[in-house]
């Protein structure tokens, strides 16, 4: 087993999910080669875009919460020479923030299904499809503030 190579893809995962929950999109980069197919089927929701297309992507949806919180277990990992195949459960909490300022909140439990590559820079997702069929409340397309930033925090303290 290259203990190596599985440090450094769960470590992909735990860089996903700070660039989601603290909006430091750059750090997409480090986690999806620009031409990965990402493919997303969360909880009636669908949408797909590419490595490159992702902090756009993402940003949209992301800036309708005002909190997020992506709790991903270890992945499954299983590799062949500079390719890999992962998978890891996710339980990701969106709390969204009415203009009254009363929260709601989105949870959405399902996985991630990635295929990963070696490559210069590091392992990096080549081709994702996340299916979260099981899910809590309700996403809000409107009617609700929008957070292009960190809002729960002042991002300096969390560096």
């Amino acid at each position: 087993m290259d203990l190596d190579a599985h440090l450094a893809i769960s470590h992909t995962y735990a860089i996903y999910a700070r660039a989601i929950d603290e909006k430091r999109f750059e750090y997409l980069e480090q986690v999806f080669t620009p031409s990965a197919a990402l493919h997303y089927e969360v909880s009636g929701h669908v949408f797909d875009c590419t490595g490159a297309g992702a902090v756009a992507a993402f940003s949209q949806f992301l800036d309708l919460c005002y909190w997020t919180n992506h709790v991903i277990a270890p992945p499954m990992i299983e590799i062949t020479g500079k390719s890999a195949h992962a998978s890891a459960r996710v339980i990701a909490t969106h709390l969204q923030r009415l203009p009254e300022g009363t929260l709601t909140r989105w949870e959405v439990r399902g996985s991630y299904h990635d295929t990963f590559a070696l490559t210069p820079a590091g392992w990096r997702i080549t081709r994702r499809h996340c299916v979260c069929m099981d899910a809590f409340g309700e996403f809000l397309a409107e009617g609700v503030e929008r957070f292009p930033a960190l809002a729960w925090s002042d991002a300096t303290a969390l560096a």
